[in-house]
């Protein structure tokens, strides 16, 4: 199995691995990068390790490459971002867990530790950057045997215990990389989820790990994973998978709601996601649940949302409403209850495809007036 670092990462590497040997910063590529490279997948999202302050070395590579350099996270990361690829800087660490799904407290350690406190046996590798060793690919856990067998492994009997978000990180491996999942895998998962130690996970880490499985190319694989795990009722009780024609996260994820019925505002609700959204998402369900057409115009995941949902709706069901309270009130509806009802009526009719332009809607108000 050949490492093929992308043409594209190496004269960057170069340069941040000549500057962390002036500072004196043994730095290594470590992670999903590594793995990636060996699998031939020419990924441009790089995690470096030092044995050391990051803060220098990144905050030379923001000035280097024109990248804002930000801190995040309460372990000392730090990413830069650009155009077409991203550069996390990170102190090389141990983590001791303690409690069940709780935050890690961490403490500086060599790479040999922080190798082996990583998720699975193929994501514990690194390739040394530095002029000496550059090339001597570690692998502490015989991840690249791993990785030539196609097997995603555990790096320990207590893995899940100690995050149970491996879980969702493994049924999304399996399915990405077409890995087979080491005997007693799944078992471990079941095992975690029997002492409940995946119920305390918080709900922004949970969030954090359906959105990542949302983004990739078939989600419909891990979810289901996940669903046979019982590992989705954890997110929200009776949760499914998105219709496969959706392909943006947001549309998957209302999707999701939409086919929780009446509970799908209550899943919504219990996740930390952004206000814009949720509203956006929210109004989605208004129009499913009601059947009809909305007040205003949608935004395009919302329509692609309800389209996946009703396939056969009218043209222009899903425009907005083709008359407003004034067209009501000139019909001699004063404002009130039965102005709204009757707007009601009137968007459920252009719903079921009754009316299809602005003069038809007109016509059929004053024929049921």
């Amino acid at each position: 199995m050949i490492l093929r670092v992308p043409s594209q990462a190496r004269p960057l590497l170069r340069r941040v691995a000549g500057k962390a040997g002036e500072l004196g910063l043994p730095l290594f590529a470590v992670g999903g990068c590594v793995r990636d490279w060996l699998l031939g997948r020419p990924t441009l999202d790089v995690d470096l390790v030092v044995e050391g302050d990051p803060q220098p070395l990144a905050e030379w590579a923001s000035g280097a490459f024109g990248a804002r350099a930000e801190s995040f996270g309460q372990f000392g990361t730090w990413r830069l971002l650009k155009a077409g690829w991203r550069l996390d800087f990170a102190r090389a660490r141990r983590e001791v867990y303690p409690r069940p799904a709780a935050l890690p407290l961490v403490a500086p350690a060599p790479i040999s530790e922080d190798l082996l406190r990583r998720d699975f046996t193929i994501n514990a590798l690194a390739l040394p950057l530095g002029p000496q060793n550059e090339g001597a690919l570690l692998d502490p856990a015989a991840g690249l045997a791993d990785l030539r067998g196609r097997v995603l492994r555990a790096l320990h009997e207590g893995s899940f215990r100690d995050d149970p978000t491996r879980v969702y990180r493994a049924a999304r491996f399996v399915s990405r990389l077409h890995l087979k999942p080491a005997p007693g895998l799944w078992t471990m998962a079941r095992e975690s989820l029997r002492h409940g130690w995946p119920r305390l996970l918080s709900r922004a880490r949970l969030l954090h790990e359906l959105w990542r499985i949302l983004e990739g190319n078939d989600p419909g694989r891990p979810l289901k994973i996940l669903a046979r795990l019982g590992y989705l009722d954890v997110i929200y009780q009776g949760l499914k998978p998105p219709p496969a024609v959706l392909r943006s996260p947001r549309e998957r994820l209302g999707a999701m709601a939409l086919r929780l019925g009446p509970r799908g505002k209550d899943f919504l609700a219990s996740l930390p996601i952004d206000k814009a959204l949720a509203l956006d998402l929210r109004e989605t369900l208004d129009v499913a649940s009601h059947r009809r057409s909305p007040r205003r115009d949608l935004p395009p995941p919302s329509l692609a949302i309800l389209r996946a949902a009703f396939p056969r709706l009218p043209r222009t069901a899903l425009r907005p409403l083709f008359v407003g309270g004034e067209d009501l009130r000139a019909l001699g509806i004063p404002p009130g209850k039965a102005l709204g009802k009757a707007l009601d009526e009137a968007a459920r009719a252009q719903w079921r495809g009754r009316v299809r332009s602005r003069v038809e809607a007109i016509r059929w108000l004053k024929n049921r007036l």
